[in-house]
């Protein structure tokens, strides 16, 4: 073998080391070193992302637990025979006659179920006032989503009410939720945690017009406030069903179809009005005195 071919031999040899050495170097280190770095990136891309999703749910529990707690059973029987039962009784305890309670279908929503619910009774606007007050008084997810008064006829103080409810009751893979009704109360959804605040309601004979009726009240006028030297300042009153003048001083009581009270200020251009539920009522010159503004409570003389 000449020195020719031997040199060709070894350089031939040598190529091919370094060829199949590059070849295992990419294919056996390089290429599952790589591989394995980008599963390494997306396991901790998947571990970051778990992470926040763990974070939000962590957060939207903080946020919304409340919410749970007050929640309808997620049984749909146990949620229409409970929240039903607990209407009826709280109409029958409100006075209410005639009562009938109703549901239908629950529908589906996000995170839940919606309950439909129908109340027919019959009962004064003083005994509306009470089942409002004990209803948003509750702690459960509903609203009224209608409400319709007819005024009886031969009865001025009576009316048929009915009502449509909305209950809702939340998925109970998100949170294990008991199968029976929340106990306790809600007040951040009244205004007042006063139900005598809302008794006001029913003393404004909303329904004198309806009742075919006319309501004096409505035609009691202030027609001017008069100041006299020497002499305590007048509140005049014009009273249209007749042409006759009411002429009223600090102190004096107004008696006049649906209202009763007296006047506790005179102003420039107003006067205040303190009915025997000890609120105050805010009356402006050209008013009737059932346009009178109630003022806030804590100008209200609250009787003990």
């Amino acid at each position: 073998m000449t020195l020719r071919n031997i040199i060709l031999i070894i350089g031939l040899s040598l190529f091919l080391i370094w060829y199949v050495g590059s070849w295992a170097y990419q294919s056996q280190y390089l290429a599952p070193r790589k591989k394995l770095g980008d599963e390494i990136a997306r396991y901790t891309q998947a571990i970051d992302g778990g992470k926040q999703n763990v974070a939000a749910m962590r957060l939207f529990w903080e946020q919304n637990a409340g919410y749970y707690y007050r929640s309808l059973p997620a049984a749909p029987n146990d949620a229409r025979s409970q929240y039903g039962f607990w209407l009826l009784e709280l109409l029958q305890y409100s006075g209410f006659e005639n009562v009938s309670v109703s549901d239908a279908q629950p529908t589906r929503v996000v995170l839940g179920a919606n309950y439909p619910f129908t109340i027919r009774c019959t009962g004064s606007l003083s005994q509306l006032s009470y089942f409002l007050f004990e209803f948003y008084y509750a702690p459960f997810l509903h609203r009224i989503a209608s409400l319709t008064l007819t005024p009886m006829e031969g009865n001025t103080e009576k009316q048929t009410f009915s009502l449509t409810i909305n209950a809702l009751a939340l998925d109970s893979r998100f949170y294990p939720l008991p199968n029976q009704l929340p106990q306790g109360f809600f007040i951040p959804r009244l205004f007042f945690n006063d139900l005598t605040m809302y008794q006001v309601i029913s003393d404004r004979n909303l329904l004198q017009t309806a009742k075919g009726g006319v309501d004096r009240a409505d035609y009691t006028f202030l027609t001017g406030i008069i100041e006299k030297t020497g002499d305590p300042t007048e509140a005049w009153f014009s009273v249209r069903t007749d042409d006759s003048r009411i002429v009223a001083k600090l102190g004096d009581s107004i008696e006049s179809g649906s209202f009763s009270g007296k006047i506790v200020e005179i102003l420039e251009q107003d006067i205040v009005l303190e009915r025997r539920d000890g609120s105050r009522w805010l009356l402006a010159s050209g008013e009737s005195l059932n346009e009178a503004f109630a003022l806030p409570p804590e100008t209200a003389v609250r009787k003990e």
